[in-house]
């Protein structure tokens, strides 16, 4: 998903040029909505609920898989982003599928929103593209008190899936997803989140350590082999190890009061 960057600077302009050329085509994203939220996005989701009727706020909402997923929980969702390809598809799929939701092309900055228009705000894949210490005080100022966020995110807490990124990604067949300029959330930045709301926890639907060696480099070619990684991804999660995933929801919840 896209970020949320300045636009003004050549890091947004980039952001945004990166995700107007990479809009998934309406029948592909149909067919994520239609299949529902892997475990992952389905934990990031669960970890905000109750949603029937809360003001939500889908952060750097891409094609709008997610902000869908929300509005089919019951929310009254906005969902904004940096880039209007993005968006539009967004808008079409809602559209498609019989939902309701606004819309917005554009940066999330301080007094995009009122203060405390939100009780939820979530975002998938979101915060690692953006400058944390900038965009964690507008977060937490659109959230009413005691309210609640969820983020599915890429992290850089283990440092095997930190070399690999950074020494064979885009190398000897090795496959490299996303912007240049997104960066995998570190412990300084959860340090500016839980500075910003509070609280902040992380969480884990799928392990997803070894489940990135098969997506990068067996991209997804051999099904028992990724049958065999994904059952000891399993059992490391069991062991309470989720802090080697590549990805985890990061849970904030803004203090009361």
């Amino acid at each position: 998903m896209s970020g949320m960057p300045d636009p003004g600077n050549d890091v947004g302009e980039r952001e945004r040029e990166f995700w107007d050329e990479h809009v998934p085509a309406l029948e592909r994203t149909l067919e994520r909505y239609n299949r529902g939220p892997e475990p992952n996005t389905r934990a990031m989701l669960d970890a905000v609920e109750p949603l029937q009727g809360m003001r939500v706020l889908d952060f750097a909402c891409g094609a709008g898989v997610t902000a869908n997923f929300l509005a089919q929980r019951g929310a009254q969702v906005t969902a904004i982003d940096i880039s209007p390809g993005s968006v539009r598809r967004a808008g079409e799929l809602a559209a498609e599928v019989g939902n309701s939701i606004e819309f917005i092309a554009g940066e999330l900055r301080q007094g995009t929103f009122p203060p405390e228009s939100f009780d939820v705000v979530v975002g998938r894949y979101a915060l690692h593209h953006v400058d944390i210490p900038l965009i964690a005080p507008t977060l937490n100022e659109i959230l009413r008190p005691g309210g609640r966020g969820a983020f599915l995110e890429t992290m850089g807490l283990n440092p095997l899936l930190n070399i690999a990124r950074n020494r064979m990604a885009g190398h000897a067949g090795v496959a490299s997803y996303g912007s240049d300029d997104e960066r995998p959330l570190d412990r300084g930045d959860l340090r500016v989140l839980r500075q910003s709301f509070g609280s902040v926890e992380l969480s884990i639907g799928e392990m997803r350590f070894l489940r990135i060696f098969d997506r990068n480099v067996l991209r997804f070619q051999k099904p028992a082999v990724a049958r065999a990684l994904g059952a000891i991804d399993d059992g490391l999660g069991r062991l309470g190890l989720g802090v080697l995933s590549y990805h985890q929801i990061v849970r904030v919840t803004k203090r009361s009061g």
